[in-house]
């Protein structure tokens, strides 16, 4: 951690790690008990998100709001070749390539992302044929114009500006073409710099399909 903020700054970085691992816990607990018919998502999608950035409930000190476009690809992986897997690998095969940015609205980190991912339809048509819960999870890399190391007490000090991102969405997918959801993101560098000193930004996203 930062040596220059001393005890408390690793405290609060520990509030955050476990934060975000039981965020993780929740979100395998919910791919492990959903249905074993859970449809993959596969189609393209625009998204744009409004995101409170560094949220304080995972120990952050940046501040402001984050804008978030995204586009999401289709899956290269098709249906036909997917059912050529055993079940247990099915659900894991049809990952999304994605690019996506996080603008500060506050003149802190801006990022810049791009790597895949993996969602899927955990239950279908609950209040009206074509809606339905969704749940997806992206894995990437982050590119970021933020501080490597800061003694700035409302800056992070994230050791690199190229960090491993995952997030996390909840959705309802209100008609085959729109949707909303909950959405959580974490970059860090995962301990291979000297600082290590984690973003966590948390929001909600609307969904087209197109």
């Amino acid at each position: 951690m930062f040596a220059g903020v001393g005890f408390r700054t690793d405290l609060r970085a520990g509030r955050s790690y476990r934060g975000l691992g039981s965020v993780l816990c929740i979100a395998i607990t919910m791919l492990l008990a959903a249905p074993a018919d859970a449809q993959n998502v596969t189609y393209s999608e625009l998204k744009f998100g409004v995101l409170q950035h560094d949220t304080h409930l995972l120990g952050g000190k940046e501040h402001g709001i984050d804008v978030n476009p995204e586009i999401i690809f289709p899956s290269p992986i098709t249906d036909a070749w997917k059912t050529t897997l055993p079940w247990y690998l099915q659900w894991m095969v049809q990952p999304r390539p994605t690019l996506g940015a996080e603008f500060n609205t506050s003149g802190y980190t801006n990022q810049y992302y791009f790597g895949a991912t993996w969602s899927w339809f955990l239950a279908h048509d609950l209040l009206r044929p074509g809606d339905g819960i969704t749940f997806g999870i992206f894995f990437g890399a982050g590119f970021n114009d933020g501080a490597i190391v800061s003694q700035n007490p409302n800056r992070k000090s994230l050791g690199s500006n190229v960090l491993f991102r995952e997030a996390f969405e909840l959705g309802y997918q209100i008609t085959p073409v729109y949707g909303v959801s909950m959405f959580l993101d974490h970059v860090s560098n995962a301990g291979l710099a000297r600082y290590n000193q984690s973003i966590n930004d948390l929001g909600g996203r609307i969904s087209i399909r197109f």
